[in-house]
């Protein structure tokens, strides 16, 4: 053979991995996750069945690491965020609450659909596969968002800009219609508007539906009574 003959390069495990995790996600894009096949994944990705096995045990194990990267996304995302302080003293108007509350939610939002196919796939794929593949993840996720969605309710709490609740009740009641609504929008292909949800999330969280809640940012400030 000749030496200028091109030699078979490989790709370090890391970057092998991922390039089948992409090429699997074109795949179930295509074709559904229970209407693709491993060898689907192996012709998109040109690699023989022996090579994807070296790093997944099956179309099942596929998919669970999908959705363990949004996992770790928004995991990684929620321990860096700064903890809610509100200084001894300082009087946070109702517009202010609303405000945090909707960047707060707005940083969530985006980092779950920075990858917005991705995103729409795992929730579909997973919720039909029958056999709770990405229960697990789904779990992992949300035992970190209602972590900070509890601790941003007692500071607040402390602070005296909500009322005396049950914070426990009050995260699940409000992260599970939370959930709910970004699901209805995967069922019916909606786009998903981040900032237009966040906005209603927080109005809700924070006022409730009473018709005194601001209809928009720039909705006037409430005197609060003193």
């Amino acid at each position: 053979m000749s030496v200028l003959a091109k030699k078979r390069t490989y790709k370090p495990a890391d970057e092998r991995r991922e390039q089948i995790l992409d090429c699997a996600l074109t795949v179930f894009a295509q074709k559904g996750y229970h209407g693709a096949s491993i060898a689907d994944v192996c012709t998109r990705a040109r690699i023989g069945r022996a090579t994807l096995y070296q790093y997944f045990d099956d179309k099942r194990d596929v998919l669970l690491a999908l959705a363990d990267r949004i996992a770790t996304r928004i995991t990684d995302a929620v321990a860096a965020r700064r903890p809610m302080r509100i200084p001894p003293g300082v009087t946070v108007t109702e517009r202010q609450a609303v405000a945090f509350v909707e960047a707060r939610f707005v940083e969530i939002l985006r980092v779950v659909f920075e990858d917005e196919k991705t995103t729409r796939l795992i929730l579909r794929a997973g919720r039909g596969a029958g056999d709770g593949v990405v229960d697990e993840i789904f779990d992992r996720i949300e035992r970190a968002v209602l972590g900070v969605v509890e601790a941003d309710l007692l500071e607040a709490q402390r602070a005296g800009v909500v009322r005396p609740l049950d914070v426990r009740f009050v995260a699940r009641f409000f992260l599970g219609g939370l959930e709910k609504t970004v699901l209805s929008y995967v069922d019916e292909d909606l786009p998903i508007d981040v900032a237009a949800i966040a906005r209603e999330a927080a109005l809700f969280e924070m006022v409730g539906i009473l018709a005194r809640a601001p209809s928009s940012p720039h909705a006037s400030d409430k005197e609060n009574p003193s």
